[in-house]
């Protein structure tokens, strides 16, 4: 068998590593904030799961292996609609009365 060597991380995978754990840092502590939106029974929890999964997917994508490049161009791009979602439920449950 022939084995593949390993590809080097490079400094932007490095800073993007960073991000993603300060990402998800940063989503929990939103989860657990008093102040967010979830009064509004099960429906206000959607927003705290948008902004896990964004910041969650986006670190996923960061901690791939430098080889698998079309995974991580998937679950960045599951990131983005994650956060474009939970942006859109945020504004709908900020509007709601």
């Amino acid at each position: 068998m022939e084995q593949k060597e390993k590809q080097e991380l490079s400094a932007g995978m490095k800073v993007c590593r960073v991000i993603g754990v300060v990402l998800v840092l940063a989503a929990i502590a939103y989860v657990i904030w008093p102040g967010d939106f979830d009064s509004k029974g099960l429906v206000g929890y959607v927003d705290d799961f948008m902004v896990f999964m964004a910041a969650f997917t986006f670190a996923h994508g960061s901690f791939q292996r430098p080889e698998r490049r079309y995974i991580r161009r998937q679950l960045y791009m599951l990131s983005s609609l994650f956060a474009l979602l939970g942006l859109c439920w945020i504004i709908l449950l900020a509007f709601m009365k």
